[in-house]
């Protein structure tokens, strides 16, 4: 029996752990088009995904809107954690005041 590529990515990228603090669908997405990328594949639309994860009973809760139990696992994990983008920390004082001049 052929497994579909969902099916895959669920088995080879997230790893149920009720310790979890869970997943959002946009890190869920992002997981998989790393997933997807690293494979050389096309990954499916958003919409198309968030249906395929509701067919295998994956859905947010509706308080958090997190996927409670569920972590990300294998390299496709590692490949979305250094590419995604990430809000900047601000820079504290002293080097703010060196970047803009002020002395």
């Amino acid at each position: 029996m052929l497994k579909s590529p969902l099916h895959e990515f669920v088995n080879d990228c997230i790893a149920r752990n009720q310790d979890a603090d869970g997943l959002t669908q946009e890190e869920l997405y992002g997981l998989y088009v790393s997933w997807c990328s690293l494979r050389g594949s096309m990954p499916a639309p958003a919409r198309t995904f968030r249906a395929g994860l509701r067919a295998a009973n994956i859905q947010p809760e509706h308080r958090g809107g997190r996927c409670t139990g569920l972590a990300m696992t294998g390299p496709a994990a590692c490949d979305y954690i250094v590419h995604r983008e990430l809000p900047l920390a601000p820079l504290p004082q002293e080097i703010q005041k060196n970047v803009a001049g002020d002395d």
